[in-house]
């Protein structure tokens, strides 16, 4: 059990229609550990919204993104370790993992610690590999095609049909009905994300998602699964409720443990209209939705921490079914100083929390995201 106070860094900050899962890490950190822990929040924009949420971070720095230069990205920890002293960074981006992994060497000579997954498992896991990786584990899968231009985005849509299903290659999906909307989501995670593009079946069903903590070994710390019960134009989930469904939990830990997963990751299932559970993709860090497997007894990210300090955490053996969230929108308020701070200082220290005032919910910030010129 965690006792000494601790230093550690979170990204993934921002909460809007397409949230990220820092914020509910940070609050599962919060109500474990209390006053023994010290966040300090890694943004990469500065109208990242948990940037300005009350009682939510110490202190918050700006970044680098990681494409800049593994070399930029680390000088700049290096930077906030000097003055802070960190213990453990907690990534929440699917984008920063490859490069921490050039520089892990650098972070675990400075005793920063971080969990990562395996290279091998990391790959594994890719959109483009999925179908591979489930043919050798005996898990269903929507029918999926590579693209790499419009012509066999065409040939994927004759074969596949509409509704269909366009993905990029890290992340991001859009569900068309036409030619016209295929070509136009092609161009865009295109653009947004590289080549390839995928051309994934439209499978109608429930949707179903699982928070695992693995061990690196085939086990796992623990596992919570939730259906989705809101969902937005993005498809990402704004309510669910935590199920424990056998099969979906299986296929997961199937998952995780022919991966040998380490670390936190979600796995995001469908179950179609004939029963049959599918594999629609695994996300390398933990989902948006975390804290809702805190509130039904399952803190992942606690046990994450512990794993990346070299301990042993708990196994969360069980959970709450019927423990549900609906994300809740509300303005965070600030002032041109806090956002000046952060565009020419990429600093900004703590909001305090209002006096009696509970730790915020998921927040909601519907701003563009582009930074002073804006105001």
């Amino acid at each position: 059990m965690i006792e000494e106070p601790l230093c550690v860094a979170v990204s993934g900050l921002h909460l809007g229609e397409n949230a990220q899962p820092g914020p509910g890490v940070i609050r599962s950190l919060r109500e474990a550990l209390g006053d023994r822990v010290r966040i300090i929040g890694l943004a990469y924009d500065v109208l990242d919204s948990s940037l300005y949420a009350p009682g939510l971070l110490d202190e918050a720095f700006m970044l680098p993104y990681p494409s800049a230069s593994p070399e930029a990205y680390l000088d700049r920890l290096l930077e906030i370790d000097d003055e802070l002293k960190l213990d453990a960074l907690i990534p929440c981006l699917d984008a920063e993992l490859p490069v921490l992994e050039r520089v892990s060497g650098a972070l675990a000579a400075r005793d920063i610690r971080c969990l990562l997954p395996g290279r091998d498992a990391l790959a594994a896991r890719a959109k483009d590999r999925l179908p591979a990786l489930c043919r050798s584990l005996g898990v269903s899968t929507p029918e999926t095609r590579v693209v790499l231009d419009t012509g066999e985005l065409a040939s994927a849509a004759a074969a596949l049909g509409f509704p269909l299903v366009i993905k990029g290659a890290l992340c991001d999906a859009e569900v068309v009905h036409g030619r016209e909307q295929a070509e136009t989501a092609f161009h865009r995670l295109a653009a947004t994300w590289g080549l390839p593009v995928l051309a994934q079946r439209f499978v109608s069903g429930d949707e179903y998602n699982v928070a695992v903590l693995g061990d690196g070994r085939g086990g796992s710390h623990g596992a919570v699964a939730m259906r989705k019960t809101i969902v937005t134009r993005l498809g990402k989930a704004w309510g669910a409720v935590t199920v424990n469904d056998a099969a979906v939990l299986e296929t997961a830990e199937r998952l995780v443990r022919g991966l040998r997963w380490l670390g936190g990751c979600e796995v995001e299932l469908l179950r179609d209209r004939r029963g049959r559970v599918e594999l629609v993709e695994i996300n390398p860090r933990f989902p948006a939705w975390i804290y809702l497997a805190t509130a039904a007894g399952a803190n992942l990210p606690l046990g994450l921490l512990e794993l990346a300090l070299g301990r042993k955490p708990p196994v969360f053996e069980g959970y709450r079914a019927g423990t549900f969230y609906v994300r809740h929108a509300a303005e965070v308020i600030g002032s041109m100083s806090d956002i000046e701070g952060m565009a020419y200082r990429g600093r900004k220290s703590s909001v305090p929390a209002p006096p009696n005032a509970a730790r915020p919910n998921q927040l909601y910030a519907a701003s563009p995201k582009r930074a002073v010129a804006q105001f």
